[in-house]
């Protein structure tokens, strides 16, 4: 499908239509707490299904016959499956109800974008990018100052003198700590330089910017620190309890309002009623975006949100000029999102791995979603790229596994953690009846996948029984169960497993794999369920998997049975598994091997 500005527009229409119709839940229970409508919520059959994740985090609910009740969603705990909503109008839905939910129109501004000025400087941009293969500035030595970058990160630092260029950052590998250092530096050798800082997320945006000041003060710039702002009303108050000077003054609290005030929309057939929302809402937007003009143009770098960078586009072009745009967490912004980045400033930098988590597309339409899901390192792979090679999280074992089965074996464990004593406690092997478990332990189990009308989902209930066990023998012996983290694709299986240790083990962390991104533990056991799944079959399948597989330490362990193996990177791994640990009889499955003895 040729990337044209009709064809961006086309896909980006399909999947606003998309989404705009909005998804449903179902009520299994609902209070009150400190103010809070908190709801149990659950996917219905036959609907579109609605995934309980912190992605719903701000959008707008709605209930009742005419949709006249609702409010905002402040919080999700989707280990739980409850929301958190901040009512703007109306009361409590009846348990049994359903609830809509509507995001908001990030998509619209976008798409007002690539029809106006801004798409033909994006298609400026990305020829220029093509264009050019010489630096726009002088590659320089980084000083004394940022001494403690390993080679990859010192040379994806001085990548940021061209066009555009790309950091990728696998798991460990300090991707975060090398974007710091590429801010501080950034600000620190260009004295007028004034940077824009991106993510999909909030979460992204706050750590990046950490990350930022945490080097600003490592390099006694803090005067430069207090020209950093994050701008949003979505920001972790708790990342900033002791960095106050990177917060606006009055930017949240009117984002909450603005927000508020959005969620609370009357019907459309309530005529009058309707037109002086509308009137409110345009009144605080105009205030709200002066607010952040304010702001912007007094600011030497500027973080938030990829959309509302894109809902806020005049506002943050007013404020400028940006030299540099630093987008985190690439690989997650859809394409054409991805395409108008480069738009916002003069030089541009995407950071984040390919290999692991991909944009949320939802329409159904092939063209389109083809489009929507290329990403920044589809569409810039002609771009100056460095690949951060050397990671300190993975013990050697999982490491060569990951970087045979997704990184195309240039992953590798840093030098300086092999030399680390303490690096390697922390990674000690873990032992079953005397016998040391491989790092990527493959532990099989005979019965396959079913559908659980209770759970509503695909279970495994052996693989559950399995984990039970695994956790019997090494929680506590060789690993705290804090440092535990147990994931799967599926979230019915993910009740299932909590149901199974509730009784022993409570405070063992069980997940589905999304929300396991950024996260490490020292043993991981990840639960496929079904391998031969759509959901982990073809690129975004392995992506998932690599999450999983690579938050581990120490210890990774697979319940699976055969069929799994039909899955490409699961086979792979499986083998590489298997020649590390060369042990035949009913020891090469040390766990299910220990039930049955037990």
């Amino acid at each position: 499908m040729a990337i044209t500005r009709v064809a961006i527009q086309g896909a980006l229409e399909a999947e606003r239509s998309f989404v705009q119709k909005g998804g449903r839940v179902e009520v299994k229970s609902a209070d009150w707490e400190d103010g809070y409508l908190v709801l149990v919520v659950r996917s219905i059959k036959g609907q579109r299904r609605v995934v309980i994740d912190e992605a719903l985090e701000g959008v707008r609910a709605k209930w009742g016959d005419e949709l006249e009740a609702g409010g905002l969603i402040k919080l999700v705990d989707s280990d739980n499956d409850r929301i958190v909503i901040q009512v703007a109008a109306g009361g409590m839905p009846l348990i049994g109800s359903q609830v809509w939910l509507f995001p908001g129109d990030f998509l619209g501004p976008l798409i007002d974008m690539w029809a106006g000025e801004m798409g033909t400087l994006a298609a400026k941009r990305l020829r220029q990018t093509k264009e050019e293969t010489e630096p726009l500035q002088p590659i320089l030595p980084l000083g004394d100052l940022f001494a403690d970058l390993r080679e990859r990160q010192v040379r994806a630092v001085q990548s940021s003198a061209f066009r555009s260029s790309i950091i990728i950052g696998p798991p460990g590998t300090g991707k975060t700590y090398t974007i710091g250092a590429l801010g501080a530096y950034l600000l620190k050798r260009f004295p007028k330089s004034r940077i824009l800082l991106l993510g999909p997320t909030n979460v992204a945006v706050d750590t990046a910017l950490v990350s930022i000041d945490d080097w600003l003060q490592r390099t006694a710039k803090q005067e430069i620190a207090k020209k950093a702002k994050r701008v949003g009303a979505y920001f972790d108050p708790r990342k900033f309890v002791d960095r106050p000077h990177l917060l606006a003054p009055g930017i949240a609290e009117k984002g909450a309002e603005f927000l508020l005030l959005e969620a609370s929309e009357p019907p459309k057939s309530k005529v009058g009623e309707h037109i002086r929302w509308k009137d409110k809402l345009s009144a605080l937007r105009k205030e709200l975006g002066a607010d952040i003009s304010s702001v912007a143009s007094q600011s030497r770098l500027v973080a938030t949100t990829v959309s509302s960078a894109i809902t806020w586009n005049e506002t943050f072009r007013e404020a400028g000029p940006w030299h540099f745009v630093i987008c985190d967490e690439a690989s997650q912004v859809i394409g054409p999102a991805a395409l108008m980045v480069p738009a916002m400033g003069q030089q541009t930098i995407f950071a984040g791995d390919p290999c692991q988590l991909s944009p949320i597309v939802q329409c159904d339409e092939a063209r389109e979603k083809t489009l929507l899901a290329k990403t920044a390192f589809d569409l810039f792979a002609h771009a100056r790229t460095t690949m951060l090679n050397e990671q300190s999280r993975m013990a050697v074992g999982i490491c060569q596994a990951v970087s045979t089965t997704f990184y195309d074996g240039e992953l590798k464990v840093c030098r300086k953690a092999l030399a680390d004593p303490e690096w390697k406690t922390q990674r000690s092997p873990f032992f079953v009846d005397g016998r040391e478990i491989p790092r990527v332990c493959f532990d099989q189990v005979s019965e396959p996948a079913t559908y659980s009308q209770n759970y509503g989902g695909f279970i495994r209930f052996q693989s559950a029984k399995l984990i039970e066990t695994i956790i019997d023998n090494l929680a506590g012996s060789y690993v705290d169960p804090q440092d535990i983290l147990v994931l799967t694709p599926f979230r019915a299986q993910r009740t299932l497993i909590r149901n199974f240790l509730k009784r022993r083990h409570p405070e063992i962390s069980v997940s589905t794999v999304h929300r396991a991104q950024g996260s490490e533990r020292t043993l991981v056991i990840f639960d496929p369920v079904d391998g031969t799944s759509s959901f982990l079959k073809g690129r975004d399948g392995e992506r998932l998997i690599n999450v999983a597989i690579s938050r581990a330490k120490a210890h990774v362990i697979v319940p699976f049975v055969r069929d799994d193996l039909e899955n490409s990177a699961l086979s792979l791994l499986h083998k590489i598994a298997s020649k590390s640990f060369q042990t035949a009889g009913n020891f090469a499955h040390p766990f299910t091997f220990s039930s049955l003895a037990n």
